[in-house]
């Protein structure tokens, strides 16, 4: 084969071209820490590298998100414990208030505490988080939920906000509620023991006599009837079932029930004659045709129950035996509300601390598993430095020597010899 010289010159140029490219890559790849600079250079692994660094940048937002979630699911616990704070110091009022020795003097200035009381838990209801979205407002964030009219002792409060519970997504397949809805804290409060509520006498006929309303429970398949019992003296009573006396079934004459202070009320099933289907606790002494009523229990606001609780300790009882049964009966009722709003508020708490928990178990996986993607991309991008600056001193010394070579070779001519 024949070799021109401008051949040789143009094949030389060409070999130190390329392999000053080469090194030039290797010297980039050492400077970045990363073997793939390029798809072209591993096709396989970029793609590969690819799919890694997109689950990675997915499992970031994750815990992202959990951190987020656990943060305003802190600051929710945090107005929740406000709330039960509020409600035990009001329930203690209520025991308080109970005192015999107690004057009208004395209950006001109880009543004096409980307005400022109304006050703080409306402001726990009224709460709006760092973002300045209101906590439970439910999907209505930018609203104020709560709103009053009218004065104490007879205040309506209306919720403005919606039943809605704002999410976020902390894992792949867990979508987690990070806010409550202010309805089922403060307005959806179960009456009475949650099944059914105990009232004595009526809005048009109180009672004259001193029975007082104590413990009541279930003891059947309590299906919502409404029973009253009327007192025919002070140890006798018959009872009405949805509207109808109850009767001897042989005689078609009113069963009179007996009647002991202190002792436990057992009212009939009606869809099981012979069976008890609720207890009630009654003590003192009934007048002929006082009654007391068991309904259905119905859902009641929680500033409902405080501002009857101070308009009851506003009014005067003093000398009076039946404005103070009155009272007590009041205060049960209201003790009783007061219990299913802190069981409302515990089980939310309760919920609350279970996401809490779930969200550290999520948040110790999610972080495992970022640094099995960081391992994962490090094997797939990451350079051999050992290797590489081997490789590199390899790569001088050729394209060294390549260079001297060139330069003996262009030296020759043979008009060197002339």
């Amino acid at each position: 084969m024949r070799i021109s010289t401008s051949m040789m010159f143009d094949t030389n140029a060409r070999n130190l071209t390329r392999m000053q490219g080469d090194l030039y890559r290797l010297q980039n790849q050492m400077a970045t820490g990363r073997r793939i600079l390029t798809p072209s250079d591993d096709p396989v692994a970029a793609a590969q590298a690819l799919v890694v660094s997109q689950q990675q940048s997915i499992n970031q937002q994750f815990i992202d998100n959990q951190g987020n979630a656990a943060s305003q699911l802190t600051e929710l616990e945090d107005r929740l414990n406000g709330v039960t704070n509020v409600l035990q110091a009001v329930k203690t009022r209520v025991v308080e208030a109970g005192n015999g020795a107690y004057s009208d003097s004395d209950r006001k200035a109880i009543a004096a505490d409980i307005r400022e009381r109304y006050q703080e838990l409306l402001g726990l209801a009224n709460a709006a988080d760092s973002m300045g979205n209101y906590v439970f407002a439910g999907f209505s964030a930018k609203t104020l939920p709560f709103s009053v009219s009218g004065s104490p002792g007879e205040r309506t409060v209306s919720y403005q906000g919606d039943d809605g519970r704002r999410q976020l997504q902390v894992d792949a397949s867990r979508i987690m509620d990070v806010s409550e809805s202010g309805s089922d804290i403060f307005m959806r409060i179960p009456q009475g023991n949650g099944h059914f509520t105990v009232s004595a006498g009526t809005s048009t006929t109180p009672n004259n006599g001193t029975a007082v309303v104590g413990a009541s429970s279930t003891v059947g398949a309590y299906a919502g009837a409404k029973y009253e019992l009327v007192f025919v003296d002070a140890d006798t009573f018959q009872v009405k079932v949805d509207g109808v006396l109850q009767v001897d079934p042989m005689t078609s004459a009113p069963i009179d029930y007996s009647y002991t202070s202190g002792a436990d009320v057992f009212l009939p099933d009606p869809g099981a004659p012979g069976s008890a289907d609720v207890k009630l606790s009654l003590s003192g002494t009934p007048a002929p045709g006082d009654s007391f009523t068991v309904e259905a229990a119905t859902n009641r606001d929680i500033f409902s129950t405080l501002d009857e609780m101070i308009s009851a300790l506003e009014t005067g009882i003093s000398g009076s035996a039946t404005a103070r049964v009155d009272f007590q009966n009041t205060m049960s009722r209201v003790s009783q509300h007061l219990d299913q709003a802190l069981d409302k508020v515990l089980s939310r708490q309760t919920s609350i601390g279970a996401r809490r928990l779930e969200l550290d178990s999520l948040t110790n996986v999610a972080t495992d598993l970022d640094l099995q993607y960081q391992s994962d991309l490090s094997k797939l991008q990451d350079i051999d430095y050992a290797a590489a600056i081997s490789e590199m001193a390899n790569r001088q010394m050729v394209l060294q020597a390549a260079q001297l070579t060139f330069k003996q070779v262009s030296q020759m001519s043979l008009f060197s010899y002339l």
